[in-house]
């Protein structure tokens, strides 16, 4: 047995089936020593390992800003002049709060690549391996992104249900002549930004991806992302 797992475990043996590999049309990938063959059986039976992160800072971030939004304008001023706001809780809060985390999840995005650049140029050198929270930061800018597009879409489809509300519909009959313009900005920035976001969320993906040249996708994450953030900034002004 011994003999046989030092065989397997040769540098030679292993060029000799990749060799073989490649001739027969596969591409063979090299997982490390015979004992990780029990890790690379378990992958097909786990569930979705890249996105636990990401999905447990986004309710983490969500509930933080929920949190906050409720203690501002439910509880204080319940607390202080006995005005009783709860009836915001359901569809107010959550509509401000998204927007808040989706802010915090797409800049989360790109500081690690602004990271990374910062310990390259630092280094003097593109080849030497980050740092290990920072290389899973690194692989996880996806799914970050992705849970920030989603809490958009939310607050355009909350903002969209808002008016139905009688409370609402008040409110913006008793401030609409003040708030003409302001509120056709909002509503443009607003456009704008998810029609951005839109597309940054379909670049992402490796199929389209890997249509373009890595210029392009450059150009296209950078100037969208900067563009997206003006206008994001333009709304929450």
């Amino acid at each position: 047995l011994e003999t046989r797992k030092s065989w397997l475990n040769s540098g030679p043996a292993k060029a000799s089936v990749c060799r073989l590999c490649r001739r027969m049309g596969f591409i063979p990938v090299d997982m490390g020593v015979l004992s990780a063959s029990l890790d690379v059986e378990n992958m097909p039976l786990h569930l979705f390992p890249s996105w636990r992160l990401p999905v447990l800072l986004s309710l983490a971030l969500f509930a933080l800003f929920y949190l906050y939004n409720f203690i501002r304008d439910v509880l204080h001023p319940y607390l202080t002049a006995g005005k009783s706001a709860f009836y915001k809780m359901p569809i107010e809060l959550v509509n401000v709060t998204l927007p808040c985390a989706a802010l915090v999840l797409l800049t989360l995005v790109y500081v690690p690549g602004l990271c990374a650049a910062f310990l390259q140029l630092r280094w003097g050198t593109k080849y030497r391996r980050f740092p290990s929270c920072l290389d899973k930061w690194l692989t996880q800018r996806k799914q970050l992104g992705l849970c920030g597009f989603l809490c958009a879409v939310l607050h355009m489809i909350y903002s969209l249900c808002l008016p139905m509300r009688k409370s609402a519909r008040y409110k913006l009959m008793t401030a609409a002549f003040k708030q003409v313009c302001k509120a056709g900005a909002v509503r443009l920035g607003g456009i704008m930004a998810i029609g951005l976001l839109s597309l940054l969320a379909v670049t992402s993906l490796p199929s389209v991806a890997s249509t373009v040249n890595w210029r392009e996708f450059s150009f296209i994450q950078v100037t969208l992302w900067t563009t997206t953030g003006y206008f994001t900034a333009d709304v929450s002004l």
